[in-house]
């Protein structure tokens, strides 16, 4: 195929892996959505395998790209590649989109790719492309808590990154994470990071979908499973029994599951909805007077941005990232937060944490904590730096 080089050249790719949850995903469509605010007249596309895109991006003006998704399994802590909805074995799936991201760059010939997490991507699919965009310029964005993550570590990453990148972000905040991630990433790949602060995509999505949402029926809380573990069947079965112990003077809980197996001991409990993660999502996280979720990165900066008491689960994962996170986290965050994990047996223990957190600030946002939460705007604001030198 011939490429028209009388077409404009797209500014900006963004690029996330599919991982297991959500945080890669969040980070780059919010960022995606703060170039789109501060710098509207900006070409700007991201691509993924992730199915909860769209839901993600909601109104705001983010046009995306889908690839096939990865898929995970994980047994004792320990996640692995298995065949994804499209059926095509790990392998041949990283095969397929590597030489599909390659086309991609060459077609659109972007001037700056920012990738999240690891250099080479999730399965090695970014290497061609990276060989392909040779007068492009590629950035790398890493979350706040850097976590054992053995692709990120490698020589090939460490060799791909000198070759090819000229730029790291850091979403995180030193004052609540300390300086040591930032030494860790300057180490690993010979480049003082950008400290950019947390990104919080429901911030961004804010500036297009309007002013808080008033809940039609009084809302106790929110249950938000992003992916089924190994565990959580079981913890999911426990919280049920504990919503059901919970007045229902306090109103419903919307839980948001997509395991149909999962789902069913919430099925018959009288103050619960089950739903399908979706658009329903953010605008039933504002109406909550509390939050059940998972630690990860999105989940994070969802109640941050909602500012309202959450029990955090914590899932049994051999890199430790969300413990370390929230230990860190949770100091800076105050009453918002509070941890365990998802091991827990006891129904009476869980309803009675779950009461205090209804009644924690009497059903309101707290008060934001002293947390930097501007890492959108500021990774933004950088990229643009980059495109038009002048500006700075």
């Amino acid at each position: 195929m011939v490429i028209d080089q009388s077409v404009a050249r797209l500014d900006v790719l963004l690029y996330a892996h599919d991982g297991r949850g959500l945080g890669h995903v969040s980070r780059s469509i919010g960022i995606g959505m703060a170039l789109r605010r501060l710098h509207p007249e900006l070409r700007v596309l991201f691509v993924t395998g992730s199915r909860h895109a769209a839901e993600l991006i909601g109104a705001a003006p983010l046009d995306w790209l889908k690839l096939p998704a990865y898929a995970t399994r994980v047994v004792a802590g320990r996640s692995s590649g298995v065949a994804g909805s499209s059926m095509f074995s790990d392998p041949q799936l990283a095969h397929l989109r590597a030489a599909e991201l390659a086309h991609l760059v060459r077609l659109y010939r972007p001037r700056l790719v920012l990738v999240d997490h690891t250099p080479q991507g999730k399965h090695r699919e970014l290497v061609p492309a990276l060989a392909a965009a040779t007068d492009s310029r590629w950035i790398l964005g890493v979350r706040g808590v850097l976590g054992e993550v053995s692709q990120a570590k490698s020589p090939l990453a460490g060799q791909l990154f000198a070759d090819h990148y000229s730029g790291l972000l850091w979403y995180g905040d030193s004052s609540v994470l300390g300086p040591d991630h930032c030494r860790q990433l300057a180490g690993q790949y010979r480049c003082r990071p950008v400290e950019c602060g947390y990104v919080l995509r429901l911030g961004e999505l804010a500036h297009w979908s309007g002013r808080r949402p008033v809940a039609a029926e009084p809302l106790a809380g929110l249950v938000s499973v992003p992916w089924v573990g190994e565990k959580s069947r079981a913890f999911l079965g426990v919280l049920a029994q504990a919503l059901g112990k919970i007045p229902t003077t306090f109103g419903l809980w919307r839980v948001f599951v997509d395991d149909d197996e999962a789902a069913r001991p919430f099925q018959g409990v009288a103050n619960c909805r089950l739903e399908r993660v979706g658009a329903g999502y953010g605008e039933a996280l504002l109406q909550a007077r509390a939050l059940v979720i998972y630690g990860g990165y999105n989940s994070l900066m969802d109640v941050l941005h909602a500012r309202l008491p959450a029990l955090v689960v914590l899932r049994e994962m051999d890199d430790a990232e969300q413990e370390r996170h929230l230990a860190s986290l949770g100091r800076a965050a105050g009453e918002l937060f509070v941890t365990i994990p998802e091991t827990l047996t006891d129904a009476d223990q869980l309803a009675n944490l779950l009461g205090e957190r209804l009644t924690t600030g009497g059903g309101g946002p707290l008060a934001p904590p002293a947390i930097n939460t501007d890492g959108a705007a500021a990774a933004a604001g950088y990229l643009y730096g980059l495109l038009n030198p002048s500006s700075c």
